[in-house]
Parts: structure tokens; sequence; C-alpha cells
């Protein structure tokens, strides 16, 4: 097993997943969440950027440090 880089993270930003996921029903997000996982064991960045949601690498970290 090989440590991952910083650069590397995947986060979730809780706020904005369940503000883009209200309303739909748990089938899709389920879904939803069944794809992230795809993609992040993939290490599928370019898809992963597209969801407002996901931050990649430390400035998750840097931005709700304070």
């Amino acid at each position: 097993m090989t440590a991952v880089q910083n650069a590397d993270r995947i986060w979730l930003i809780p706020q904005k997943f369940w503000a883009a996921t209200k309303g739909v029903p748990q089938e899709e997000v389920d879904q939803l969440v069944d794809r992230l996982m795809c993609l992040a064991e993939s290490r599928d960045f370019d898809a992963l950027r597209k969801y407002d949601f996901i931050s990649i690498g430390d400035k998750y970290l840097e931005r709700n440090a304070s």
C-alpha cells in the first residue's frame, strides 16, 4: 500500500452535497454516491471536478482550516 499524495485527496463537501441532492429520491442519491465512489477509486479527477460538491487536493483543508 502506498501513501496518497495530499494533492490527490478527494473531499465531499457535505453542505453542497445535501443542497444538490435535496428532494432527489433516495435511490438516485444512492446511484450518485456509487458513481462517485467508482470515479474516486479509478482516480478520475476530471470527472469528479464536474461536481461542485467535490474538491480535489488540499484546497478544501486550506479553505476550512480556520
